[in-house]
């Protein structure tokens, strides 16, 4: 896998209802970085010097940063926010695969709550290890951590992804019922 800056985040879920969701999250911007190195700095040495590293990081994150954001009002409005608005989820529909923000998706219930905090957990380690690590670091890191989320790495904006995914069509029903075949079995 080669790593860069740029490459998102694709997790997959399966929902209880046998249906699946794809959640697409692109990294922050160097921009919203130098607005928040610190609560992403210190996100990121709890996640290893309090002793959690890549095993439990992506179950934890997003917990961490939030108790760390607690400590000013606007990073939790500030940051957090940026990072839902990166995310989106993609949901199959009636006309193919539907994008929704994450705030959005969350609204409709498209997640229950287990799964909405194992994604927001793992998205947020995702965010935090690719402001945080350097580019070599970050291919060992991530690789490590696919391996246990069963994430995707892209370069694929949402929408491509959205494209590149399997249209699933119902066949329609007609109401008729087939006729019953007149050679002897």
């Amino acid at each position: 896998m080669e790593i860069d800056r740029k490459l998102n985040l694709v997790l997959t879920v399966e929902r209880t209802d046998g249906s699946t969701l794809h959640v697409h999250s692109t990294p922050i911007r160097q921009a919203i970085f130098a607005q928040y190195y610190k609560t992403i700095a210190k996100t990121f040495a709890q996640i290893y010097s309090g002793g959690y590293g890549v095993m439990a990081a992506p179950r934890i994150a997003a917990m961490l940063l939030k108790d760390i954001a607690a400590e000013s009002s606007n990073v939790q409005v500030g940051l957090i926010n940026e990072i839902h608005r990166l995310t989106n989820v993609l949901s199959l529909g009636e006309r193919g695969w539907e994008t929704l923000p994450w705030d959005d998706a969350m609204k409709r219930g498209l997640m229950d709550e287990d799964d909405a905090s194992e994604v927001e957990n793992a998205v947020v380690f995702f965010i935090v290890a690719s402001a945080m690590h350097k580019r070599t670091e970050l291919k060992a890191v991530l690789e490590v951590v696919q391996g246990i989320w069963g994430g995707q790495f892209v370069s694929s904006t949402c929408t491509e992804y959205a494209s590149s995914l399997p249209m699933s069509i119902k066949a329609e029903t007609t109401g008729e019922t087939a006729t019953p075949s007149s050679i002897p079995s």
